[in-house]
């Protein structure tokens, strides 16, 4: 794959992901629908582990709560994007990080500094997310494995 094409795809699976989060903002249903591959092989792991998704119908029934006229999506922003072309330009994986709120029934949601990463595929000439992974960063823990590390160094 020439570097214009490589560059044009990226730009695609930008506006892709860009998307993912974008289309809560108007509830738009259809463009949800061509976003993610819908698939019994869609996957996702969110940051809690109550919520891990297997296939599109289980990841298309959350669109309820998404929909519902009391959710509010209020905006999102999409930091440290990160977007890699396989060779043969049929696969894709990318790394971000993410804020999103909005506000249910008036009360507010959201989260901030999502870790966010996926796998997409050229599917019939559009890029798909197959798989996707948000996780929270737990730095506190971290420095904490590394101090208690550290000081069996000595």
């Amino acid at each position: 794959m020439s570097v214009s094409n490589r560059t044009g795809e990226k730009s695609e699976i930008s506006r892709i992901l860009h998307d993912a989060f974008g289309w809560a903002l108007t509830k738009d249903r259809a463009l949800f629908e061509r976003i993610f591959a819908q698939d019994d092989d869609f996957f996702t792991f969110y940051p809690d582990s109550k919520s891990t998704v297997r296939g599109w119908s289980q990841f298309e029934k959350s669109l309820d709560g998404w929909m519902d006229p009391r959710n509010v999506a209020k905006g999102f922003e999409i930091r440290n994007l990160r977007i890699v072309v396989s060779r043969r330009g049929d696969s894709a994986w990318f790394s971000a990080i993410v804020d999103d709120e909005g506000e249910f029934d008036g009360e507010p949601w959201g989260a901030t500094d999502i870790r966010w990463t996926g796998v997409l595929e050229k599917r019939d000439g559009s890029w798909r997310i197959c798989q996707q992974h948000l996780s929270d960063a737990n730095d506190k823990e971290a420095q904490y494995r590394a101090g208690a590390f550290n000081a069996f160094q000595n």
